[in-house]
């Protein structure tokens, strides 16, 4: 085998393995029965979600006001 085809091989398995290192959200607690909506209290959990999202948001806006840079 000729050392462009090693190089060649040894490339792509070098690119698979660090593809196998992601996080997916499958791995997380309730991950995929969060993407299908079907966790108990479905509703509540996301209203909680929507909360912690706007605050984040609020606090960002009042920052740039505070600090316009």
């Amino acid at each position: 085998m000729q050392t462009h085809h090693k190089m060649l091989i040894l490339v792509v398995v070098l690119l698979t393995l660090s593809g196998c290192e992601q996080q997916s959200n499958s791995n997380k607690k309730d991950g995929i029965k969060d993407a299908l909506d079907t966790r108990p209290s479905e509703e509540m959990r996301d209203l909680g979600e929507d909360i912690e999202t706007s605050t984040k948001d609020v606090g960002r806006d009042i920052k740039k006001a505070v600090n316009p840079k």
